[in-house]
């Protein structure tokens, strides 16, 4: 019989999959998790007795909160946590799409650009040259000062020059935040316990509310952005019996050899 270490230092993945389904998928990677629960105290106060002290009492747990900060944060991961849908848009080519240019200004194109082929306009001998007269930025065509594209608008007495630019354009996730109602989750956690003895751990919660708990990085400085995520865990309305887990239900590995 050997004694088991108890430290904990579980490390693994999160799983997600839309209930009542069982096919999960890892669609953020969660740091610092923590869980507490949310409970309730009811009591009543013994009327014989000076200072009604409690005569009898019972703690109710209505949820469980994970909360944790995303350091991996999937396309997919946005839509779940902000209410909202993801859709996949095949890479393609785009040829004399039309913009108005203006000096020292970015144009926004239909599409991401991956290769600007071409920018010209009616009337120019040959196209604009890229780093010379725009540059491509993942927001569109930004019109460069002391270019010949900047020289032809500025003769114009407009100050605006009608452009016709080709480009191709990458596949891409598009994300519509808070375009559906709520949605309910499980959620699955494996790991492994760094610490201890080495045991494997796993976690299942039956019904869950996945969101937002505060703001989303969007343009870092020095260090990675995390996402703030929390996940609610209510109670399975498919489980009844009594006795069963309706919230999670834990399986630690024994490894004392009893």
């Amino acid at each position: 019989m050997s004694l088991m270490q108890y430290t904990q230092l579980f490390r693994g993945p999160v799983g997600i999959a839309l209930w009542p389904g069982w096919n999960f998928e890892e669609v953020f990677k969660l740091q610092n998790m923590e869980a507490e629960p949310t409970t309730t105290e009811i009591t009543i106060p013994d009327p014989t007795r000076i200072g009604l002290p409690p005569l009898d009492s019972v703690t109710s747990t209505s949820e469980i909160v994970f909360n944790g900060e995303a350091v991996s944060f999937s396309p997919a991961a946005a839509a779940i946590a902000m209410y909202g849908s993801v859709t996949k848009v095949p890479a393609g080519n785009v040829v004399n799409e039309e913009h108005s240019a203006y000096i020292d200004r970015t144009i926004m194109l239909a599409h991401i650009p991956l290769e600007v082929t071409a920018v010209t306009a009616d009337g120019v001998s040959e196209p604009y040259a890229r780093n010379i007269d725009f540059a491509v930025t993942p927001a569109g065509v930004r019109v460069l000062l002391g270019g010949r594209l900047a020289d032809d608008i500025a003769a114009e007495s407009s100050l605006m020059l009608p452009i016709k630019i080709s480009y191709s354009y990458p596949t891409v996730d598009v994300i519509k935040p808070f375009t559906t109602g709520q949605k309910f989750y499980r959620v699955l956690v494996g790991q492994i316990n760094e610490g201890g003895s080495n045991e494997k751990r796993r976690i299942q919660c039956f019904y869950c509310k996945i969101a937002l708990n505060g703001g989303i990085p969007l343009n870092q400085g020095a260090e990675f952005g995390t996402v703030p995520i929390q996940i609610r865990l209510l109670a399975d309305p498919n489980i009844f019996d009594e006795g069963e887990a309706a919230m999670w239900q834990w399986e630690v590995e024994d490894k004392s050899g009893a």
